[in-house]
């Protein structure tokens, strides 16, 4: 059940207020503002078998309690939006982008800090790469074991007494994630 509904059906079994608010874990001004949204709206008496659907619950709370649109707050960067675009772009990070536009232009008076708030919203904006996500494998102990060979160049052998390639050994387990690297000649 709908928080609004469950509000709905608490008033009308008779409980307090300031309990319904804890129950439903909102604040009670909270509760307030949607319990005089739905006496307005006349949803808030009745039967207390007969409660109204959610979406008509929903739609007087919103006819009544407008979503706040904030004020408008205009960057101090946007004048050079495109330049800071096309830098993030190809690559630049914010505290290049602040050096290479206090230094090619004289008007730019805007903070190392807005940069930064900038890139974000393009990074947000342009989402997860693929070479970000990271899929972790989670296995039963003894069940998997991660193996690689890498070259190291030429190392000296002891037992054959000469400098022969070498190669990098290393199992990962993929229960406990423990390592084990050896040096191999074979």
């Amino acid at each position: 059940m709908h928080r609004l509904q469950d509000l709905v059906r608490l008033h009308r079994m008779g409980v307090p207020t300031r309990k319904i608010a804890k129950l439903l874990t909102m604040g009670p001004n909270t509760e307030r503002r949607y319990r005089e949204a739905l006496k307005s709206a006349e949803l808030l008496d009745g039967a207390l078998d007969e409660l109204p659907s959610l979406e008509l619950l929903i739609g007087a709370v919103e006819e009544h309690l407008p979503e706040k649109i904030p004020p408008q707050q205009s960057s101090s960067v946007e004048p050079w939006r495109q330049t800071i675009e096309t830098m993030f772009k190809r690559g630049a990070g914010p505290q290049a982008i602040y050096d290479a536009l206090r230094l090619e232009h004289v008007d730019f008076g805007a903070s190392l800090s807005a940069i930064k708030r900038f890139c974000l919203q393009l990074k947000e904006q342009k989402g997860p790469a693929p070479e970000d996500v990271v899929i972790r494998v989670e296995t039963v102990a003894g069940d998997v074991a991660q193996i690689d060979f890498g070259s190291v160049g030429k190392l000296y052998d002891p037992e054959s007494k000469l400098m022969r390639e070498a190669h990098l050994f290393s199992m990962v387990l993929g229960h406990s994630r423990l390592m084990y690297v050896d040096i191999v000649f074979d």
